[in-house]
């Protein structure tokens, strides 16, 4: 009877969900999503009353999910202005893509350690559907066909870590270079480069190298951030869509 009594205790200090709760989230991933993709391109200026009547909605979600897009860097509201989808200057995209190599670094490492053994063959898994997208790509070289694949590696590597603190720097980070991971798909063969370094990555963890999981993760992204910077030093700013696949 007492457990019974602190179960109904628990019960009335929660606060229950609401459909208003359920609905400002729903908003913030609509929107998130639609910007990670590159729906919206960088320095585009978005109007809210634009995005509350595509999703149908009220603008008070919205404005909840711009300030959360806004903590998360990818959008930049400027008072008086407007907001933007928010860009990075070139001078740190450097910096940011070492940051991402360290950070990726360490969740192979740890995946190399920690992923079980199912979780390594699912990966195998992802890694051949890259590989066959990046066949593909080789035909359609402005189409970003191995993105998807590519993600869902690293992000399997991401989880695969079990560690939620690094998880969420990595998501903070992945947010911050999406609007760059397509713009090095338009150089013929980069898919195919991406899909063979994540086989590399994909080998030191099936065989629980650390070692080599670091390492073979920090010269697959440090290769993805030159191959970025030199794809940015052809490309017209105003023609800057997303970046490339690592």
């Amino acid at each position: 009877m007492h457990s019974v009594y602190i179960i109904r205790d628990v019960i009335v200090r929660l606060t229950p969900l609401t459909d208003q709760q359920s609905l400002q989230e729903r908003t913030y991933q609509a929107l998130r999503s639609a910007l990670l993709v590159g729906d919206y391109l960088p320095g585009e200026r978005m109007y809210e009353a634009a995005i509350a009547q595509a999703l149908g909605v009220s603008r008070n979600p919205v404005r909840e999910a711009i300030r959360r897009l806004q903590q998360d860097g990818l959008v930049d509201v400027r008072p008086h202005y407007g907001m933007y989808v928010a860009t990075i200057p070139a001078d740190e995209i450097e910096d940011i893509y070492r940051i991402r190599g360290a950070l990726e670094a360490t969740a192979a490492a740890l995946s190399a350690e920690r992923m079980s053994d199912a979780e390594i063959a699912a990966l195998g898994v992802t890694l051949q559907e890259q590989q066959e997208a990046a066949a593909s790509a080789e035909d359609l070289p402005r189409e970003p066909v191995s993105v998807v694949q590519a993600d869902r590696f690293h992000h399997a590597i991401h989880v695969g870590a079990k560690s939620p603190r690094l998880l969420t720097l990595l998501e903070q980070i992945y947010a911050q270079v999406s609007h760059f991971r397509n713009l090095t798909l338009r150089v013929p063969g980069r898919a195919a480069v991406s899909a063979a370094g994540h086989a590399r990555i994909y080998e030191a963890i099936r065989k629980r190298d650390v070692d080599a999981a670091d390492r073979e993760m920090r010269l697959h992204i440090d290769d993805a951030r030159q191959a970025l910077v030199r794809q940015l030093l052809d490309v017209p700013a105003e023609d800057r869509l997303s970046g490339g696949v690592a």
